[in-house]
This record gives structure tokens, C-alpha cells and sequence, in this order.
């Protein structure tokens, strides 16, 4: 495993003494109006922690002598909208004096598997290398169970989907938990290079305090940030805006035998919830953030859904658009009060 890092003048010393770094982990999602929150707590900083595996091109990007867009062509990008504006900032964070990591363990050592794989290595191969054995146990285990809800909400009924939504959780929250356990020994690695690190990470990655906060020394602080938070009270949200499938994976990473009904409701709700979610990059100006205001909107109609409410209205949006699935559900509850 390598760390991808720029560093720069006086952030990179090594504190040789007590090793008294700070760490702060900020929570958010790849979304345009979390940026300039994401900047004012970076620039605090001396060390930025990025939440995504080490590119071979990404000190030239950094430099400015590979454009940005030709760095992006080369990396698998989701938010293509908000990587391009992470580019700039991290640009401007590294003229600043920062030292920039890229630091995604888990990620890094799959893309080594299916290098592996590539050029002819079988799956017992990567099973022997001691390094890669979890992550391949895990990655093809969440895959199996994501695959087999593919093929469940496509045809079955509706009490088999909310089974294979769970069994998806279960299996997505052991990997999210290891993903967390190694970028977590990774970023402790940092700290006697650094006396303040800030630690990109998304909301589903809890799991990545508790594993950060069981390395740490007495002369150590860790503290988080949700950096939407403010944002989202102030817009009438509530629990960071998360949506039932994230509750239902977090209940699983916490919990190894969560309240069954509660489960069940979380998967059921899940699944109305993914049909009425915009993902598509929404554009913020300076005084919306539309992502949030989204989730919100969303949040408060699959709460009001009991998971009887769930099982009558799934039928009606499974095949259905965004718009039409919205339809169906505010003409349900309409008529519902």
C-alpha cells in the first residue's frame, strides 16, 4: 500500500516529541453546495486526508502540469461535477502550503485484485496473498448480495426484496467496516508527520472514528465534522439527512443483531426512498443547497410510510420514473390523512 502526497515547507516536520497531532474527520457527501464548508475546514489544516485511492498522476494535477480534465479522464469518477471542483480546491490547498494525501486502503487494494485477476491470476491466488484475502472476502460478498438484490427488486414480491435489501446491508456494512478499520490504521500512520490533519470522509463511514479513536494516545485529540450540519437545520432536516438505507447499513456496522422490525421497516422505506432521490448532480448557487433541500423533501415522505405503506404503494413506483413514483406517493398520502 502507498500514500499518494504532495507535501510542502514546514507542514510536513515530523513531531518527533509528543506527537500531539490533531485529527479532524469532516462528514459529507460528493455534493457541490458542501464545498465551501469542506474548504474553510481543510485550510485549518496543515495535512488534507482526500477519500479516494493514490493516483500516479495526481502530483502533476496538483502542479498544474497535467490539466485537470485529463486527470479526470483517467481516474473512475461519480460526481464528475464535484471532482472537478475538488481539483481546484485541492490546487489552491497545495499553493497554500498543505500537505495532500490521497488515503483509501480498501479501495487501492481492490483495484490490485482485479489487476491481479487482469492478467490471468485466479481467485485462490488472491485468497493466499494475506494482504488482499479480506478485501477479496468481503468485496465478493457484497457484490453476491448486491447482485442478488438486482434480481430480487426486479421481479419478486415484496417481502423477498426487503429480505435481499437486508441481506445486502449485512454484507455492505462488513465491508464498509474493514474499508474503515484499514483507512483508519493508514491516516494514523500521518500523525507524527503532521500536528493537525483533516480526514475527508462520507457519511456512511462512521465506523472510521471509533476505528481512529481506539489508535489514538492521551496527547492525541480527534473530533469530528458534519459539515452540512448547520445547513440542514437550518432547512428543517434531521439526522444529517440520511436516508433509511444508510441508517439500515450503519444499524448493521454497529449493531450485529439489530431490532428486526426496525430493520424491516428501514429496508421497506429504502426502497421507496431510492426511487424518489435525484441523482443527478444538482448545481447550488450561494444561497441553496439542493441536495439537501432534496433529501429533506424526501426524508419527510418515506417517515410518513409505515412498512404496510411501503408493501401497497412498491408495486406502483418499482418501474416507475422519479416523477411518476413521486406522484404516487404524495397522492397516497394525501389521501391517506
Amino acid at each position: 500500500m502507498t500514500l499518494s502526497k504532495v507535501a510542502s515547507g514546514a507542514s510536513s516536520k515530523v513531531i518527533q516529541t509528543m506527537n500531539s497531532c490533531i485529527i479532524t474527520i469532516g462528514f459529507s457527501a460528493h455534493h457541490l453546495e458542501v464545498l465551501p464548508f469542506l474548504r474553510a475546514s481543510m485550510q485549518k489544516h496543515a495535512a488534507i486526508v482526500l477519500e479516494e485511492p493514490p493516483s500516479p498522476n495526481f502530483p502533476q494535477m496538483l502542479d498544474q502540469s497535467l490539466p485537470i480534465e485529463d486527470y479526470l479522464m483517467e481516474v473512475d469518477s461519480q460526481f464528475p461535477k464535484f471532482d472537478r471542483a475538488m481539483c481546484t480546491l485541492v490546487r489552491w490547498l497545495h499553493r497554500e502550503g498543505k500537505s495532500i494525501y490521497q488515503v483509501e486502503p480498501y479501495l487501492e487494494m481492490l483495484l490490485e485484485i482485479h489487476e491481479l485477476l487482469a492478467t490471468g491470476k485466479t481467485a485462490d491466488d488472491v485468497l493466499r496473498r494475506d494482504g488482499l484475502r479480506q478485501v477479496y472476502l468481503a468485496e465478493r460478498n457484497a457484490t453476491g448480495a448486491l447482485i442478488g438484490y438486482y434480481a430480487s427488486i426486479a421481479k419478486d414480491p415484496f417481502k423477498l426484496v426487503v429480505e435481499a435489501v437486508k441481506t445486502f446491508a449485512r454484507a455492505d456494512a462488513m465491508r464498509l467496516h474493514l474499508r474503515a478499520q484499514l483507512r483508519a490504521q493508514a491516516v494514523f500512520e500521518l500523525t507524527p508527520r503532521h500536528d493537525s490533519i483533516f480526514v475527508e470522509s462520507g457519511y456512511i463511514h462512521f465506523a472510521l472514528f471509533r476505528h481512529l479513536r481506539r489508535r489514538m494516545n492521551s496527547q492525541q485529540k480527534l473530533s469530528v465534522e458534519h459539515l452540512l450540519r448547520s445547513r440542514i437545520k437550518s432547512l428543517g432536516g434531521k439526522r444529517l439527512n440520511l436516508g433509511p438505507g444508510d441508517l439500515l447499513t450503519l444499524r448493521f456496522i454497529f449493531h450485529r443483531a439489530p431490532n428486526g422490525a426496525l430493520s424491516d421497516l428501514q429496508a421497506a422505506r429504502s426502497l421507496i426512498y431510492i426511487k424518489l432521490i435525484a441523482t443527478e448532480e444538482l448545481i447550488p448557487d450561494a444561497r441553496t443547497a439542493p441536495h439537501a433541500e432534496d433529501e429533506i423533501r424526501v426524508n419527510g415522505l418515506v417517515d410518513r410510510l409505515s412498512f404496510d405503506d411501503c408493501a401497497q404503494i412498491f408495486d406502483r413506483v418499482r418501474l416507475a420514473d422519479r416523477e411518476r413514483a413521486l406522484a404516487v406517493v404524495e397522492e397516497y398520502l394525501q389521501k391517506r390523512r
